[in-house]
């Protein structure tokens, strides 16, 4: 509860005054439903993708001109809920009981949506009943709909071999993620949030617009805010608690299992490259008839299509499957860098942040897809690489988000503070280089508080030119200007400076220059 409101973002329940998008998809299915013509459909969608939401809309919305039966779980709670619905029950010869069930539903259609059909093709007498269905479909001559929604298995269900609605289904349909202006509509609407921009797409490019992880998020900020005008500034630690809490325990292993072998195999191809892949590419890269498996990525809510090109989406997600499920070697910190900070004399919480960026750097350039997008002018915003980086060491540092606070102007990017002794802190200022950020060493120097013996700028490029010249050239001025030293065997960061001020010990400025592969 904040400022006296309850939480309308709660994960808990089916929403049904938020329902946000899907009106084309509803659309298409109520008028399938209405003329009875190819009115057997499958939504495949991962959990939390909104299934069980557009049961209750569909059921809303039709239910005044038809009798919608909405059923979750095996063959006898189906056969249960249908019987209670048309005051018949279905005994012995299940199809003519069903047929005479429809024919005398006053007259009316009849929609049975089968809502997490796993349940269902898990019973042994499941598939008997899809069966019965099928034949009572094509006997009730139009009268009877049948909507089925689940995970991957809707694929094989209305297209396999052993498919009892093969040649007569309307078509699977794939629940992806929010669009962004729904995407905005979701996070604003609720309280009536001033959310910028710039925040939002950063919001939307995690999640690739999955509205359970958009929920969950703003779920947590409502709950650690004291005013609904402290929620923007929330979100950055309100994604760390549900990543540890709710993430990485429940929801990642549940969609990894979702994907199945080929779709694991897929999403751990695209997460490497360095840009979207256009659809010509696809079976170069994936295999053949990768197609379906895109859908099952983008259903989970792990990809999306940009301008028919797919790339991955979700740093949290890639993280989780990096640490859990491929075999790699354990990254220790560079002796270089650890020498590097020795000899300045480093106090443990500038040895945790420059540690603890190094490792975040490593990762963007290793796995860039999940940030980037194909060149420089339409990299992810400056919000997107700030959210991520302030998610690492949570244990050992705090962290104010300033630029993602409703008034930004004037703030560092980003304050971090030690657990330990709250009196250490230091400012890190995150620019996408070209980006209005020719006085941003200015800006790490000019935040800095006289008893800060650091700070941090870290500035990201798409480009094959050499960084470093063009950087110093751009970035520094007669204000700015420093001593330099540069280790060429630590990549991460690339440059420290000293700048003299006045009363004070000199601040020490780590540059992390940042490239990311081109495509």
């Amino acid at each position: 509860m904040v400022d006296g409101v309850t939480n309308p973002y709660r994960t808990d329940r089916v929403a049904e005054d938020f329902f946000v998008g899907r009106d084309d998809l509803l659309g298409t299915l109520l008028q399938s439903a209405r003329t009875g013509r190819n009115s057997i459909h499958a939504v495949m969608g991962g959990r939390g993708m909104g299934k069980s939401s557009l049961a209750r809309q569909i059921a809303r919305r039709y239910g005044r001109e038809a009798t919608v039966v909405v059923s979750s779980g095996g063959a006898a709670r189906v056969e249960a809920d249908v019987s209670k619905a048309l005051g018949a029950p279905l005994e012995g010869a299940v199809v003519e009981s069903l047929v005479r069930a429809v024919e005398t539903a006053a007259s009316r259609r009849v929609l049975l949506v089968l809502d997490e059909v796993e349940r269902l093709l898990e019973d042994p007498g499941g598939i008997g009943l899809l069966d019965n269905l099928r034949e009572a479909y094509e006997r009730a001559d139009g009268a009877l709909a049948v909507f089925v929604l689940g995970g991957t298995k809707v694929q094989d269900l209305l297209r396999g071999n052993a498919s009892p609605f093969l040649r007569i289904a309307g078509g699977v349909h794939t629940l992806t993620g929010l669009t962004f202006d729904e995407t905005a509509r979701l996070v604003r609407a609720p309280l009536g949030l001033d959310v910028r921009d710039d925040v939002l797409e950063a919001l939307h490019a995690e999640t690739a617009g999955h509205p359970w992880l958009i929920q969950m998020f703003m779920e947590g900020a409502v709950d650690l805010a004291p005013r609904v005008e402290d929620v923007v500034a929330c979100i950055p630690r309100a994604i760390h608690e549900v990543e540890r809490q709710r993430l990485g325990p429940i929801a990642f292993p549940l969609w990894w299992t979702n994907l199945q072998t080929r779709g694991q195999e897929l999403y751990q191809r695209l997460s490497r490259e360095a840009a979207p892949m256009p659809r010509p590419r696809w079976v170069e890269r994936f295999g053949d008839d990768p197609s379906p498996w895109v859908e099952v990525l983008r259903s989970t809510g792990v990809a999306a299509l940009e301008v028919d090109a797919v790339i991955a989406r979700g740093t949290l997600f890639h993280r989780w499957v990096e640490g859990n499920h491929t075999l790699r070697v354990e990254e220790t910190l560079d002796d270089e860098l650890a020498r590097w900070l020795a000899g300045v004399g480093a106090d443990p919480l500038e040895t945790v942040v420059v540690r603890c960026l190094a490792t975040w750097a490593r990762s963007l350039v290793e796995f860039p897809a999940a940030a980037a997008r194909s060149d420089n002018s339409v990299l992810l915003p400056e919000a997107y690489f700030q959210m991520h980086a302030l998610l690492q060491h949570e244990r050992d540092l705090t962290a104010q988000p300033e630029a993602l606070s409703v008034r930004p102007a004037g703030r560092s990017d980003i304050k971090v503070q030690s657990r330990r002794d709250p009196t250490r802190r230091a400012c890190i200022e995150f620019k996408v280089f070209g980006r209005d950020d020719a006085t941003v060493v200015r800006q790490a120097i000019g935040y800095a508080m006289p008893e800060d013996p650091f700070a941090v700028v870290v500035s990201i490029d798409r480009c094959k030119r050499p960084l470093l010249p063009e950087y110093e050239a751009r970035c520094f001025d007669d204000a700015s200007a420093g001593a330099r030293e540069v280790r060429p065997k630590v990549s991460f960061p690339t440059l420290r400076t000293a700048h003299e001020r006045p009363g004070c010990a000199p601040l020490r400025v780590w540059h992390f220059l940042i490239q990311l592969r081109d495509s």
